[in-house]
């Protein structure tokens, strides 16, 4: 039987649903207690580790393998897949639903993944963009001067306009990168649009990228986007906790 030390879940959640475990198998798995490749403990350890039935483990295992998180094989074990090569981007949304900490290098990869591609889609949607999909834009745009007027966050706003890019793009794939990518960025928008001067300045660069793909003028909206994807980076590389050697220099 599991003891007290063991358990992850509060003491009066007597079932723990798949999705919980999930929440808190994650962290245990990231912790860098396992090496991508080892051998995880077995169904009959985690069951008992996270004082869980055999059936809700075997389901969390389930949708952790479909993720690329774990693998299972037959007569040898579970074993730790490598989060860096062999996750898929669906892995990004699923951590990023449990608000699990992401690191600075996390961040720049991440915002470095969203440049390449975001780059390519206005560049995309500059030559391709229809009238009525510059009018989707445009509506999204409405929208948000609308809840700034009214004090009222935009994180859903911003991440309607910059999927609007990607529909303008008319490439489907680029649109479900896309995708993944504002699902699992969410929290983070939400608490970056906390703040109404964010918002404020982030819809006046809005307005100018929509300017620059409504002249077809690719080299200027490039250049703006450039801009506030890299402001954007900065602010999440500020809001990071500060190695300790950091913190001793600053001082």
């Amino acid at each position: 039987m599991p003891t007290n030390a063991n358990r992850t879940f509060p003491a009066d959640e007597t079932a723990p649903t798949p999705q919980s475990l999930i929440g808190a198998m994650l962290p245990f798995l990231r912790a860098g207690e396992f090496e991508p490749g080892s051998r995880l403990p077995s169904e009959r350890d985690l069951a008992e580790r996270f004082a869980v039935s055999r059936n809700t483990l075997r389901e969390a295992l389930t949708t952790l393998e479909a993720m690329r998180v774990i693998e299972r094989r037959p007569q040898s074990g579970i074993y730790l897949r490598d989060a860096a090569s062999e996750a898929s981007l669906d892995t990004l949304v699923l951590e990023a639903d449990y608000d699990l900490p992401m690191t600075a290098d996390h961040v720049r990869e991440l915002n470095e993944f969203r440049s390449i591609i975001e780059l390519q889609a206005i560049s995309l949607a500059c030559d391709r963009g229809s009238a009525a999909q510059l009018a989707a834009i445009d509506a999204v745009l409405d929208t948000t001067r609308l809840r700034l007027a009214a004090g009222c966050s935009v994180a859903e706003q911003d991440a309607a306009f910059h999927l609007a890019i990607f529909a303008a793009a008319n490439n489907q794939f680029l649109l479900r990168a896309a995708n993944s990518f504002y699902l699992a960025s969410r929290r983070r928008r939400e608490r970056f649009f906390a703040d109404p001067d964010n918002g404020r300045r982030s819809f006046a660069q809005h307005c100018k990228l929509r300017d620059a793909i409504d002249k077809r003028d690719r080299l200027a909206a490039r250049k703006l986007l450039g801009r506030h994807l890299g402001s954007v980076e900065r602010y999440w590389l500020s809001t990071l906790p500060q190695p300790e050697s950091t913190k001793r220099t600053a001082r």
